[in-house]
């Protein structure tokens, strides 16, 4: 949408806010992992860290987009942000972000819990986000598993929307600093891409060959022949 409204600085910044909030935390929250043989963490890794990315050297670099921001007739600032403005970065980084992020959440717990909860429970293979990471939490066993079973394994949905909720003002909120400070930015993206990379060489160094072994043992397992069975002569 940038494309067709550049001059647009508002859109810009709850577009900022959710590229450098929420999309860009997940990387290091679900520990995304940099792995080139698998696509799937490849395509996962890419699609959180590519937007902020963007909205980075646009932000900070790209001298046409920063002059696109000052039309004629407009007096020139020292910089296309009210960074003086403290009112306004909040309410354009934080309270609308947040506001249209409830409206986004709103919808989709009526259309997949409400309008398509029969045929999610008539077919388990469909893949909801509550599904996909609530597995990826039950495997792991990690603390956001632990948290959503507070309630109980009957309350795990709502325990989901509470703790997504958090997550979302909790990101949104750093998004304020990490617009207005050019080296609190950079070392963000420095975090972020050190993160993936991290987890994905201990994904190569110490999942996967354990995931081998497993999978040897496996074989080793099912070509052995049965043991033979002691037969007990009756008298």
């Amino acid at each position: 949408m940038l494309l067709f409204y550049p001059k647009n600085e508002k859109f810009f910044m709850v577009c900022f806010s959710f590229a450098e909030g929420p999309l860009a935390w997940a990387l290091i929250v679900w520990r995304c992992s940099l792995v080139f043989s698998s696509v799937d963490k490849l395509v996962s890794v890419l699609i959180h860290l590519l937007p902020g990315v963007v909205f980075f050297t646009i932000r900070w670099w790209d001298a046409t987009f920063f002059e696109a921001m000052h039309p004629k007739g407009i007096v020139r600032r020292a910089s296309w942000t009210y960074s003086g403005n403290k009112s306004f970065m909040w309410t354009w980084l934080f309270m609308v972000p947040l506001i249209a992020y409830s409206l986004w959440q709103t919808l989709y717990f009526l259309i997949v819990n409400v309008l398509r909860r029969q045929r999610l429970l008539r077919d388990p293979e469909v893949m909801t986000s509550y599904r996909e990471l609530s597995i990826k939490a039950q495997k792991a066993n990690n603390l956001w598993w632990r948290l959503s079973g507070l309630r109980g394994d009957d309350n795990r949905m709502i325990m989901y929307i509470l703790l997504q909720a958090v997550f979302t003002v909790v990101t949104m909120v750093f998004t304020v600093p990490i617009f207005l400070s050019y080296e609190m930015h950079i070392a963000f993206q420095i975090l972020k891409v050190s993160v993936t990379v991290w987890n994905g060489a201990s994904f190569l160094l110490e999942v996967m060959p354990r995931q081998v072994v497993l999978k040897e043992n496996k074989k080793q397992k099912a070509v052995q022949p049965p043991s033979a069975t002691q037969v007990k002569s009756y008298d």
